[in-house]
């Protein structure tokens, strides 16, 4: 029978963060992961020499943020380089930096409304933020303008930090991921893909005597005398003082514990918690490069949310898609060939949408990027899809792109604890704590968790 001080389910940012920071306190800790990759939504892998991310990503804050920060409270400077590349928005084909270039689109009064908007954002604190954690986006912009091209804009920008539309999406989160980004002033991609940062921290973890199973799903987490002790792998009991799970808050409750050792409302609770919006992606490798552009998000003619509800009804409106893009050989090595070019693409979706739907989405996509880029769909080598339902698979969590949604009454105090009722249970990641912008909420989360529940 093995024995650890801690076990954490699930090789995720959130899941190897917090291995790292009990290894590096002197605990033993075992990491338990069923797929062979790790990092989650961060892995990747090689086809065809070229580097594919699961997700489509930047990192918010790069090495001033928790991705590094994390390591080096460890004593361990990363083996990363990360390569800065600021947002940018287009409409209608055209590229123009949010908030300056709004003004051409709208009347000066709703402009000047909108940099009010962003004056007042910028002058919170953090913890001044959190007065707004229960506000929806969409009813705090309003405060300032109705304008619907001004709520586009801010609506595009808030997507691609918490995927989650204005009518939902919590203003205090927003606020501090929009304030967190401007003040770091480093936002990018590593070298080598998003995977080499699951990597450096399997490296730091094992480093420091950590114990990593790839490959291991388990059965179910060990309750006794209604206390988790451990986990079974193989119908084999691994004891430990803690699990940690970093598997997803209702998979976890509801699933590997079981609900018969939680309250009724505690139950429901979890089981009435949103995710963000899954997420479908298009990897798109070229024979040669046809643009210098490095990423870019858009906006639709028509609120977003009308994207969100058609598609449910199952309608595909093109008026109210959008589009966020990464092309990461741009401006980072270890990508692809000099000479060739990958774009990754994305578009959140409902969950439970058909894949007659995702298929016209993606083909929208494509012609998108052709529209776009001269030259694009020519030199096609090769597409790589993902469906949200092979998100789902692998990642869990109906495919969604973060975890629990950053919205209005779940942020903040909200916030799903990381501490369970469950004696000696714990969740990390983008379910439970944390703040931030994906990776970022993860890692933050991990932290939280260390510098209040660990003994050392």
């Amino acid at each position: 029978m093995k024995q650890y001080d801690a076990i954490i389910i699930g090789a995720g940012m959130g899941g190897l963060a917090a291995g790292v920071l009990m290894a590096h306190a002197g605990k033993r800790v075992a990491i338990v992961e069923k797929n062979k990759l790790n990092g989650g939504r961060l892995t990747s892998w090689v086809h065809d020499g070229f580097t594919l991310d699961l997700g489509v990503h930047v990192i918010s804050r790069g090495m001033n943020g928790p991705v590094a920060q994390c390591l080096q409270r460890c004593g361990i400077e990363p083996n990363l380089k990360f390569n800065t590349v600021r947002p940018t928005t287009s409409f209608k084909g055209e590229v123009f930096k949010f908030p300056r270039d709004v003004a051409r689109y709208v009347p000066k009064e709703d402009f000047d409304k909108l940099m009010e908007f962003m004056a007042f954002i910028r002058s919170l604190s953090d913890e001044q933020s959190h007065e707004y954690d229960r506000i929806p986006l969409r009813d705090f912009l309003n405060r300032y303008t109705t304008n619907p091209f001004v709520h586009n804009a801010v609506n595009a920008i808030c997507v691609v930090y918490i995927v989650v539309y204005e009518d939902t999406a919590s203003t205090g989160e927003f606020i501090r991921c929009l304030n967190w980004e401007a003040k770091a002033r480093s936002s990018g991609y590593p070298d080598g893909g998003c995977g080499s940062i699951p990597r450096e921290y399997v490296k730091a973890f094992e480093s420091l005597g950590g114990e990593l199973y790839n490959g291991t799903a388990i059965e179910r987490i060990a309750v006794e005398d209604g206390k988790a002790v451990g986990v079974y792998v193989n119908g084999e009991l691994w004891r430990a003082n803690m699990v940690v799970s970093n598997t997803g808050i209702k998979r976890t409750i509801l699933d590997l514990a079981g609900e018969k050792y939680f309250s009724e409302d505690y139950v429901e609770y979890v089981r009435n918690l949103t995710y963000t919006e899954s997420t479908m992606i298009m990897r798109i490798a070229l024979n040669k490069r046809v643009t210098d552009v490095k990423m870019f998000s858009t906006i639709s003619e028509t609120p977003k949310t009308v994207f969100r509800d058609k598609l449910r009804e199952g309608v595909f409106d093109k008026s109210a898609a959008s589009v966020f893009a990464v092309i990461p050989s741009n401006f980072c090595t270890g990508i692809c060939d000099e000479d060739k070019q990958l774009f990754m693409s994305s578009a959140g979706v409902p969950y439970g949408i058909s894949r007659e739907l995702e298929d016209e989405i993606f083909n929208y996509m494509l012609d998108f990027l052709s529209d776009m880029f001269p030259g694009f769909r020519e030199n096609i080598r090769w597409i790589d899809k993902s469906y949200y339902q092979d998100v789902d698979a692998f990642a869990g969590e109906d495919g969604n792109c973060i975890g629990v949604a950053q919205c209005a009454g779940q942020t903040g105090a909200d916030r799903p604890k990381i501490k369970t009722p469950l004696e000696g249970l714990y969740i990390v990641g983008g379910d439970a704590g944390g703040s931030g912008v994906g990776v970022e909420n993860a890692i933050n989360s991990a932290m939280e968790f260390f510098d209040n529940y660990v003994n050392v």
